[in-house]
């Protein structure tokens, strides 16, 4: 007997049926002299849980096409709310023709912590 797939399944299911455990595997693998790693690296299609195969291709499809495909869209607003409570304090100007002017400049703000830089940005 080879050790292809196709004929390590159809012994397995001929010897212990479809769905079959690490156990039964490991006498399978006494019994015809195969290493233990190779069969359950060539049945890893198969693996259901730990220690479990399900040796049947049908079911295997059918969860296949119970799976999403893709995750739907979630379209997201990413412009920061004005906040009507913001007070314009140094560099706003510049900031805000830097935004307004959609090039890519970079740009240093400097200043201790605590006192808005980021926010000032959100509200440019």
């Amino acid at each position: 007997m080879g050790l292809s797939k196709e004929s390590i399944i159809n012994c397995l299911v001929e010897s212990y049926g479809e769905s079959v455990t690490s156990a039964d595997i490991k006498a399978f693998c006494m019994m015809n002299d195969f290493n233990y790693q190779t069969v359950t690296n060539k049945l890893n299609d198969y693996k259901v849980g730990r220690g479990k195969w399900n040796l049947t291709i049908q079911e295997k499809l059918e969860q296949n096409y119970q799976a999403p495909s893709a995750m739907p869209v979630i379209e997201q607003n990413l412009i920061p709310e004005k906040d009507d409570s913001f007070v314009k304090f140094g560099n706003f100007g510049d900031i805000k023709k830097i935004i307004s002017s959609r090039l890519f400049y970079p740009t240093f703000i400097t200043g201790l912590s605590g006192n808005g830089k980021t926010f000032s940005v959100e509200q440019a």
